[in-house]
């Protein structure tokens, strides 16, 4: 972290129109507090699940909707480089100020619609891929264009379950039905924590998991579970190992 006087903060404070906080390393708080008036507490799980099972020291992670820069923050202390992918300028702008005033230097932001993305992008060792997909109106297909971009996933999305009261609305894809229902609480563009299209579609656990196995990653693990506000959310560690393609080899 760059040293700052109050007046400083102050400034970063105001110049910037700030939806999320985090604290600096003597405690004072960069950001407001964000959804349901949260400070974040210290390194999210997600962040630990990429240091604890990952090994990123020298890697290069892809983090999928980087928002105000949070995760990019904790992200970029473990790992050789952080390229981080965000829709909105006025994210952005938090990003980097939040960026400097940590005193980053190994990450890299790019103003990008995920929709767009596909293995054209390059290559990565680690995709952190964190409260975007529930935002897709198609992410049976977005999973399909970005499973080359690397061999490891942190995936953390909502999910529908057979209690959901959505309107059912199935996606097929190269001729496989997967399970979904339609969310129609997106907000729009104004809001920094909603998808860019008026509505989204979210997939059943069952469809996500089989998903991702037909997208090839041969080992999902679910790091965590959980019910929020919106509907039930899981985080998962999806994993191209090479075993499969070992075992038909045999």
């Amino acid at each position: 972290m760059i040293a700052l006087t109050d007046e400083q903060l102050g400034d970063f404070q105001q110049c910037l129109d700030w939806q999320t906080g985090m604290r600096l390393s003597d405690g004072r708080v960069l950001g407001v507090p964000g959804k349901r008036g949260n400070i974040n507490p210290g390194t999210d799980l997600r962040v630990q699940t990429v240091a604890e099972r990952l090994r990123p020291a020298n890697k290069r992670i892809l983090e999928v909707g980087c928002c105000e820069g949070i995760h990019t923050v904790q992200l970029s202390a473990l790992c050789g480089q952080v390229v981080a992918l965000e829709v909105r300028p006025r994210n952005i702008c938090c990003a980097l100020a939040r960026l400097f005033v940590h005193g980053v230097r190994n990450a890299e932001l790019m103003l990008k619609d995920v929709r767009e993305l596909d293995h054209s992008f390059g290559r990565f060792d680690i995709v952190f891929h964190v409260g975007v997909l529930y935002h897709l109106s198609n992410p049976v297909e977005h999973i399909f264009r970005i499973r080359d971009l690397a061999d490891d996933m942190i995936l953390d999305t909502h999910f529908c379950d057979d209690t959901t009261s959505f309107e059912r609305s199935d996606i097929t894809y190269q001729g496989k039905l997967y399970r979904s229902h339609v969310y129609r609480g997106e907000k729009g563009w104004r809001d920094a924590f909603s998808g860019l299209e008026p509505s989204s579609r979210w997939l059943h656990r069952d469809s996500l998991l089989e998903l991702l196995d037909d997208a090839g990653f041969d080992s999902v693990e679910v790091i965590r579970q959980r019910i929020e506000r919106n509907g039930p959310r899981i985080c998962l560690l999806a994993r191209r190992t090479g075993r499969r393609a070992e075992a038909i080899s045999v």
